[in-house]
């Protein structure tokens, strides 16, 4: 068990760091470069095969529970929860662009005309003037409550009421927890940069990690023994030591205070685990121990329960920080 999980860890870590490294290196002269993409386009493209993988876990946790939940739906609406409010981002940004081109008195007006010929010859102008519609705000509102009404119809079609509403709520469930909260990874990516999320990805895997050795050397006291008997009381305190000092050293190299890095850790740590106990409630619930088959770790939600309730708890904190 440790063997593979060691093995197929240092794999996907490899393929994850593959996936930053390309992002960054086709960010670098965005959106003036030829073959540029904004920041977060590779993640999202991860995202794009991961996700749905996960939705069809989720879809048999809730199939024991005899709920049914439709993947058309819940597929299409995660990745809009996700991805769209992305591209509003970046369509922001490229407009922001253009009029700081267009508004500065600092640029000749020969070398302004070159810039602004160059920004509206790139395709990312063109989604900026078409990718614009609404306030972000209003935009994941708009795709629960489609999908909410989606899932009821979808569910009428049967000709029976048994189930509506545990139908609806378990399509609203795996939208929210699939869609919603990975979605928070892009504006990260956008904002700071591809690294700063796999910072936050690795501050939450230490969580795990020191858990799992500090509960194994010192575990004594159960912490809650009717959810997951195997985590102990000293195992959560040795993961957030170690998420803590992982933190601390992540601020540093982005520039942020050592204190600051550190309750951040301690915080994302504590989120993390949370996020594994919340996943392990759903298998309990569904009666199965794994969420699928991936040799080591049990399945993909098995391996993106931390980092996924983690995710707006880092956004919201680099927000309190960089306010700071």
């Amino acid at each position: 068990m440790l063997k593979y999980r060691v093995i197929f860890g240092l794999l996907f870590g490899a393929l994850f760091i593959v996936l930053i490294g390309l992002d960054t290196h086709f960010s670098r002269n965005w959106p003036m470069g030829a073959y540029s993409t904004p920041r977060g386009s590779f993640v999202a493209l991860g995202c794009l095969v991961v996700i749905p993988i996960a939705l069809r876990e989720m879809q048999r946790l809730l199939a024991s529970e005899n709920v049914t939940i439709s993947m058309r739906i819940t597929v299409v609406a995660s990745l809009l929860c996700m991805i769209w409010p992305w591209i509003e981002q970046v369509s922001e940004s490229v407009a922001e662009m253009h009029a700081t081109i267009e508004h500065s008195a600092s640029i000749d007006p020969t070398t302004r005309s070159t810039e602004l010929h160059t920004l509206e010859a790139t395709p990312w102008y063109r989604i900026s003037q078409s990718g614009r519609t609404v306030k972000p705000h209003y935009l994941i509102p708009t795709v629960l409550a489609v999908s909410l009404v989606a899932a009821v119809v979808m569910h009428s079609r049967k000709h029976r009421v048994e189930g509506a509403m545990a139908n609806a709520g378990g399509t609203l469930l795996a939208i929210v927890y699939l869609g919603v909260l990975p979605g928070f990874f892009l504006p990260i990516c956008m904002t700071h940069s591809a690294w700063m999320m796999l910072a936050i990805v690795c501050i939450v895997k230490c969580a795990d990690i020191g858990a799992y050795t500090a509960g194994h050397m010192m575990g004594r006291h159960k912490l809650i023994p009717w959810l997951s008997p195997g985590k102990t009381v000293e195992g959560f305190i040795g993961g957030l030591a170690f998420s803590g000092a992982i933190g601390a050293a992540a601020a540093v190299i982005f520039h942020f205070t050592w204190e600051q890095g550190l309750v951040a850790g301690i915080l994302l740590g504590a989120v993390g685990q949370l996020g594994d106990l919340l996943e392990s409630l759903l298998k309990r619930d569904a009666g199965v121990k794994d969420s699928g088959t991936v040799p080591g770790f049990g399945g993909v939600l098995d391996i993106l329960d931390s980092p996924l309730l983690a995710a707006p708890v880092a956004y919201w904190l680099l927000k309190l920080i960089a306010k700071a």
